[in-house]
């Protein structure tokens, strides 16, 4: 008789298979730490659109969470370029309204339960659909609080958000951290189908195209969730965007031919697989041991007023820019025709 191998299934995080456990239990997955189950009747298709008065507003545990999530979503919006914010998950739309209350732009919201109708009269538009259906895109910032334990498939929910965010938006999620709790190990909320550890949501984003810029814990929901972990993250550009928005640094910084001085590590790791594409005249360095050497398609010399003296100097280096700086002014060539690596590749909060 032959023996079947036992059924496995995917973490839905990290996508490692995992041999499942029977009955209401967690399954665990030893890789990311993450553990889900399947879905309870409380989550079943119909039974949040029946639902009303979720949070009682007039609890200090409420007033407290919205007033920390009011604080993380103004850090994101108070330096402008947000023009459409979407809240996945309102509830009755309390933070929105805090948040309209200081920032002139559109908030709108998802909210499946009846506590859509109070967020219609706070918020510019609510959704009673999933995000999934929801046409109205694009989107600068996508927040969503203690959803996604809820979600089946939580990769799909985050395809949804990524089609919905415009290209240079973020997204900014909330849920338990593990159980929610330092003192339960299992968070026995029926309408909860995953406990997330930090590494299995990092995973899950990462799988669904998505870069972390932030992650802390210890964010505080409410008594019984005082534990939560927060993520911003952004949509991960595709490997010709990434090269196309470098080289656009490029151009903007020199607007025309330069050479590149320091022809060492730094050169080869971040100068030498754009050549081809760069405007570069000449590769220059002090050091004669490098002289004659072809990199990149340049011969590497030392600097000649006659020939490079009208030319923009790139700094490749980021451990000794500060001397090669010095020694191109000990040369005679003016700061304002020298560009430092770091001033390139540097990237904004």
């Amino acid at each position: 008789m032959s023996v079947q191998p036992a059924a496995t299934t995917a973490c839905p995080c990290c996508g490692t298979q995992t041999d499942p456990v029977p009955g209401p239990s967690y399954t665990p997955c030893t890789c990311c730490g993450h553990r889900w189950r399947s879905p309870r009747a409380a989550t079943l298709p119909g039974y949040y659109q029946n639902l009303v008065a979720r949070n009682d507003p007039q609890a200090p545990w409420f007033r407290r969470k919205i007033v920390d999530r009011l604080q993380a979503l103004s850090s994101l919006l108070e330096h402008g370029g947000v023009a459409r914010v979407l809240e996945v998950g309102c509830a009755e739309g309390d933070l929105g309204a805090a948040v309209k209350a200081r920032f002139a732009l559109e908030y709108e919201g998802v909210e499946l339960s009846r506590d859509r109708e109070l967020a219609g009269h706070k918020l510019d538009r609510v959704f009673p659909t999933p995000a999934g259906q929801v046409e109205a895109a694009p989107y600068q910032l996508i927040a969503s609080f203690h959803v996604l334990e809820h979600i089946a498939q939580p990769e799909q929910e985050l395809a949804a958000w990524s089609r919905l965010l415009a290209a240079d938006g973020r997204i900014l999620v909330e849920v338990p951290n593990r159980s929610g709790h330092p003192l339960l190990a299992d968070d026995q909320n029926p309408e909860h189908l995953h406990q997330f550890s930090t590494a299995s949501l990092t995973a899950l984003l990462a799988r669904c195209g998505f870069d972390c810029q932030a992650l802390s814990t210890g964010h505080y929901e409410s008594p019984v969730y005082p534990d939560s972990i927060r993520v911003l993250a952004q949509r991960r550009l595709a490997a010709d965007d990434q090269r196309s928005q470098l080289l656009a640094r490029f151009r903007d910084g020199f607007g025309g031919p330069f050479v590149v001085y320091g022809i060492g590590g730094d050169f080869l790791n971040y100068i030498a697989p754009l050549a081809e594409a760069l405007q570069i005249q000449a590769l220059l360095d002090s050091s004669p041991g490098k002289w004659g050497q072809c990199i990149a398609g340049h011969v590497v010399r030392a600097y000649d007023p006659e020939l490079d003296g009208q030319l923009p100097v790139l700094v490749c280096s980021i451990r000794f820019g500060a001397q090669i700086r010095q020694h191109l002014l000990e040369l005679g060539i003016g700061s304002e025709r020298i560009v430092g690596l770091e001033t390139l590749y540097e990237c904004g909060t």
